[in-house]
């Protein structure tokens, strides 16, 4: 596997404030999976769509707010320029590669979330769609999909490829920011069934951005992966657990 970048600058990742933010997301992502876990709330199929709106708004004020002290930061922290970090406009074979890597998320997501409810012996449903089942009106449906398919992609490939996986990738190679990449974007979906499938496909998503140099390439797979798991709760959602 190619070594991306050939050379790391010297003060790149290095600093304590890179550390400090990395330790303080990654605090906040394990705080709320522990909190979830822990819920004794009503089931998230039963809450109203305004309680569902509304949770909406609050993780994209939050993640909207992290996605931008990263992109603020990350030229000082890295010592290359967004561009060089992936922010430039892909070319046709890169979003060839985006639209495998989708498959490849669905194959490897899905069939390792197929297998632990088989070996389970349970039919466990995502709280994702859960949500989205509880959603009535259009409107409603059609924020839930603008931020399933634009939003999240966007904000958590900067967050988990361009960030983490970069930080990684500085001290532990290709496989230990994948693996730490993973596991936090696993980790922060807040489910513990499907924490592993998911950590799974962000193992790809970071080969995706790795190979192309793109962070678009990891984001239009994960849109991809995103709108095809809606399809077919709208389409077929006997078949989505």
């Amino acid at each position: 596997m190619p070594q991306w970048p050939t050379h790391w600058p010297p003060k790149s990742f290095t600093s304590v404030s890179t550390w400090l933010l990395a330790i303080a997301i990654a605090a906040a992502l394990a705080w709320a999976f522990v909190a979830a876990l822990r819920s004794n709330g009503p089931p998230l199929g039963s809450l109203t769509t305004l309680a569902i709106v509304v949770g909406i708004v609050l993780q994209f004020v939050v993640e909207g707010g992290v996605v931008a002290i990263l992109l603020a930061a990350m030229p000082a922290m890295s010592k290359f320029s967004l561009r060089e970090l992936g922010f430039r406009t892909p070319d046709s074979k890169t979003v060839w590669f985006a639209v495998l890597g989708a498959a490849a998320m669905v194959v490897v997501s899905n069939g390792t979330a197929s297998l632990i409810d088989y070996f389970a012996h349970s039919t466990h449903e995502q709280d994702v769609v859960e949500i989205f089942k509880g959603l009535h009106a259009p409107w409603a449906v059609a924020l839930f999909v603008a931020f399933a398919v634009v939003f999240a992609p966007f904000a958590e490939e900067t967050i988990f490829r361009v960030f983490y996986f970069n930080l990684g990738l500085r001290y532990w190679g290709f496989w230990g920011g994948a693996i730490a990449s993973g596991l936090l974007f696993g980790m922060a979906h807040g489910d513990l069934y499907a924490a592993f499938p998911l950590a799974l496909g962000g193992m790809i998503l970071c080969y995706v951005y790795y190979r192309t140099r793109n962070a678009w390439a990891s984001m239009i797979s994960h849109a991809i992966f995103n709108a095809l798991s809606i399809s077919l709760l709208v389409l077929a959602p006997k078949l989505v657990t």
